[in-house]
């Protein structure tokens, strides 16, 4: 089996404000690096060949922490990936995120992401958001589904049978990854600041496991 173990990073500043953080960083909180912290602890008995992260600093430092509670990779092989950057936002970005998804949703009928997705399902917010923007340049439906499975493949040709990867990477980007690679038909919910979601990628990718 060829497995990648996705882990979104640790709380930030920007989610401790509940602002929009796509593209746009913010160093992790003192919680955000004891999730980190307790993330490797619970993996520190996992043997990773590969570990990766986007190229957010959130990401590269929770990486850092996880690593250095493992006791199995010491030499494993570092990448930075911009295939597994968070979604991003366009013109939204760093903005209150309640007020982001009134904007959104308000010609909808809607005043919240969570009923937008429970009547047009998670990928149509992607479309809403780039309508909505401005700018035009958030990120569309088409776009991240092209770069979801192009990042996948991208690990998993970096992997022999039997080899595991550890990839940080974002809530959003993980929330739509594991909607396109689950057998479910409803959106699952969004993963916590710190959580494991596992990807058998031995063949067609399958989620195994999600948000734990």
């Amino acid at each position: 089996m060829k497995t990648i173990y996705f882990v979104r990073h640790g709380q930030t500043l920007l989610n401790q404000f509940r602002r929009m953080q796509g593209w746009v960083d913010s160093p992790l909180t003192e919680k955000g690096e004891s999730q980190a912290k307790a993330t490797g602890q619970k993996l520190a008995d996992v043997h990773f060949d590969l570990a990766m992260s986007s190229d957010m600093m959130r990401a590269i430092h929770t990486l850092d922490i996880i690593l250095a509670n493992n006791h199995t990779s010491a030499t494993v092989s570092r990448e930075v990936f911009l295939g597994v950057r968070e979604i991003y936002f366009g013109s939204f970005e760093g903005i209150d995120s309640i007020q982001t998804w009134n904007m959104i949703g308000g010609p909808l009928g809607h005043r919240n992401q969570e009923d937008l997705i429970k009547e047009y399902g998670l990928f149509k917010m992607r479309d809403f958001m780039h309508a909505a923007d401005p700018f035009h340049e958030a990120e569309t439906t088409g776009h991240l589904k092209a770069r979801i499975d192009n990042a996948v493949q991208h690990i998993q040709d970096e992997l022999a049978d039997g080899q595991n990867a550890l990839v940080v990477s974002h809530g959003t980007f993980l929330r739509n990854l594991a909607t396109m690679y689950s057998n479910t038909t409803s959106a699952v919910e969004q993963p916590g600041n710190g959580s494991v979601t596992k990807l058998d990628v031995s063949s067609t990718p399958q989620i195994i496991s999600y948000n734990e």
